[in-house]
């Protein structure tokens, strides 16, 4: 259902946010926070996260940056052990 909805500021911000963080659009980010809100929350409805790919693969919604430095460290305590 399309609907058009004014958000305050803070509040558009908080989805904008979880939109990005969660790979989805505002859309789904402002339904899931709507659903949490709800008694039982997460475990209604159904799940709209959709798995965030680049270039074909997928990308893990881990909270750590993997970056070449986090890489070149593993592989020194690799050598080490």
């Amino acid at each position: 259902m399309r609907l058009t909805v004014n958000l305050e500021p803070d509040l558009y911000g908080l989805a904008r946010s979880l939109a990005r963080e969660e790979d989805c659009t505002i859309s789904a980010a402002v339904n899931r926070l709507l659903r949490r809100s709800l008694p039982g929350g997460a475990d209604r409805g159904k799940n709209t996260r959709r798995p965030r790919t680049r270039n074909g693969f997928t990308v893990s919604q881990g909270r750590t940056v993997i970056t070449a430095g986090t890489v070149r460290r593993a592989d020194v305590e690799d050598e080490r052990s």
